[in-house]
């Protein structure tokens, strides 16, 4: 896009972005004006004005998405510079520019920028300025130019932080790591603020609507202003740039296309779009939201990141054209964790359905395109829920329930729901042969590493990939719902839980549902490493970080090794 056709575009979203000191004609303002715009009285309260604080995301060899929220006391048409330079002080101006916002878009701003001013591989700062207030300083790193040779890339990634269920113990380490970027796999935020079942109310957020659930465009815009005003994850958007998906809990618990999650009658296609709104207008990306269009044409949120010649990034969508629950089990829905016999689940003919889909047959073939054609050496996908098997098999099951029990699939809201979609995704990489295939995943509340099969129940079936599950940040994992009053089955230690999953699920080496933390990954040309990390408490502040395990998959090999420092 040549720089007069993007000042065009630009001043069509209420930005106008110009590097150097000639004003672009489309600003339509003075050099005094512009003088008067970016001056700063350095004892304004930035918090006044930008309660959310900045954010960053979708980084590119040339471009960013900056975000922030204005607050003012004059409402109306809001207009606020924004400059990124390469050194903290703003000393020497990159580039720069006016954006303007209203209360259709709740006061947010964004400015999606691709500029040559903004070179690969770089470390830049940037703020917003509004009537002499700057906002805090945030930072960003762009990625490497596509043609290139990379050594290294280092990103953390993470899902899953309910705002009720405790605190941020995890960022303030996070905010320290030596990383490029952040990667969110879903659950942003929870639509519901007071579900006994899973939610422990350590931090109660009533709704604005007064219902357990958000109804209206307005809760959800609620919960983004609510989880975004805690500091530890400010000072981690304020870092890192994030690239980020959605998995459920950005609408309904188990949504899918259908947009009518029973189990909350109020769920509709109107609310589907208020979601979806609601997460362009607060989530730091350049992806669009299209009002007046239907909630899967007003918004796609799958797109790819490359990394040079070592790594290509696949971020796909999970829950926006996704089939419906199998075996008519209304409780499949309902699915959470293995805790009482409606949440268990046995097989049905339904649920090997050819033409049930998880990701819809565009997108699918979308995400055959960017593996099967990707000369990058690493090949990670994004992906929201679980792709391993995870069953109990019958001895267990039939010692935990009292009763002779078949097989038992502990939710089929993750890929076990999806079978003959996820084998054709599995034999089509492995008939093509595709080397160094990684997937990282959220959504189980839990750390989880396995290998990825076309046939799980088959030992002699060798693996097509890998998989690294991140545990949560705080939402309810299995631990704390082995603990909760209302057990209609008790499940006894959690360690003995955990030993009967592992023996059900072979492909499964590490399992660990008692913690909560994040997963640094570090990609090289040799190797992909992830380290697992888990904080002390979330039910406090506060809390110490601790190393999970270390697990090395070398270059070319379909291999996990746990090279944990003793």
């Amino acid at each position: 896009m040549d720089r007069r056709t993007f000042l065009n575009n630009s001043l069509a979203m209420g930005v106008v972005i110009w590097s150097g000191e000639k004003l672009p004609k489309q600003l339509e303002m003075s050099e005094a004006q512009v003088k008067d715009l970016f001056a700063v009285e350095p004892a304004n309260s930035t918090a006044l004005i930008f309660p959310q604080s900045v954010a960053s995301g979708d980084p590119q060899p040339h471009g960013i998405t900056l975000w922030t929220r204005v607050v003012s006391p004059q409402p109306g048409l809001i207009q606020a510079g924004f400059e990124i330079s390469a050194d903290p002080e703003f000393k020497a101006i990159a580039t720069q520019g006016v954006a303007q916002t209203d209360a259709s878009k709740d006061y947010t701003l964004k400015v999606s920028l691709n500029s040559q001013s903004l070179q690969p591989s770089t470390t830049y700062y940037y703020r917003f300025i509004y009537k002499g207030t700057a906002s805090r300083t945030g930072r960003f790193k762009t990625l490497p130019a596509q043609t290139t040779e990379v050594n290294q890339v280092r990103f953390a990634y993470l899902s899953c932080q309910d705002y009720t269920n405790g605190y941020y113990n995890a960022y303030p380490f996070l905010a320290e790591e030596e990383i490029d970027f952040i990667v969110f796999l879903g659950d942003y935020i929870y639509e519901t603020v007071g579900d006994t079942s899973f939610q422990a109310g350590i931090r109660p957020l009533p709704l604005p609507s007064g219902q357990p659930g958000a109804v209206t465009l307005e809760d959800y815009r609620f919960l983004y202003q609510s989880y975004n005003s805690d500091p530890n994850l400010q000072k981690l958007r304020e870092r890192f740039a994030l690239i980020n998906i959605w998995d459920d809990h950005e609408f309904a618990n188990d949504c899918f296309s259908a947009n009518t999650p029973y189990q909350v009658p109020f769920f509709n296609e109107e609310l589907r779009l208020s979601a979806n709104q609601a997460w362009a207008e607060y989530t730091p990306t350049s992806v669009p939201f299209e009002a007046g269009k239907d909630s899967q044409a007003s918004i796609q949120i799958y797109r790819t990141f490359q990394f040079g010649n070592l790594l290509k990034l696949v971020m796909t969508d999970e829950r926006l054209y996704r089939d419906g629950p199998p075996c008519d089990n209304l409780e499949a829905q309902q699915q959470r964790y293995l805790t009482n016999k409606r949440y268990s689940i046995p097989d049905c003919p339904e649920r090997n359905d050819p033409n049930r889909t998880m990701l819809g047959h565009k997108q699918r073939q979308w995400f055959f395109n960017q593996i099967l054609n990707s000369d990058c050496i690493w090949k990670i996908w994004g992906n929201e829920v679980m792709t391993m098997q995870f069953k109990l098999l019958s001895e267990f099951a039939t010692k935990l329930l009292g009763q002779q029990t078949p097989d038992l699939f502990l939710s089929f809201d993750q890929w076990d729901g999806y079978p003959v979609e996820r084998t054709l995704l599995f034999e089509t990489l492995k008939e093509a042969r595709v080397k160094n295939f990684v997937t990282i995943s959220g959504d189980l509340h839990t750390f989880v590493t396995g290998y990825q099969k076309v046939n799980f129940d088959d030992p002699q079936d060798e693996p097509i990939g890998v998989e690294f599950l991140v545990g949560s940040v705080t939402s309810s994992n299995f631990a704390r719902s082995n603990a909760l009053d209302s057990l209609k089955v008790p499940l006894g230690p959690i360690e003995a839980i955990t030993q009967m999953l592992m023996t059900s699920n072979p492909h499964i080496n590490y399992f660990n549902p008692t913690t909560h933390g994040y997963n640094l990954v570090e990609v090289t040309p040799e190797a992909l490493i992830c380290t697992l990390k888990a904080v002390s408490t979330i039910t406090k502040p506060g809390g110490t970080l601790s190393i999970l395990k270390v697990f090395r998959v070398p270059r070319d090999q379909v291999l996990i090794e746990d090279i944990t420092p003793v």
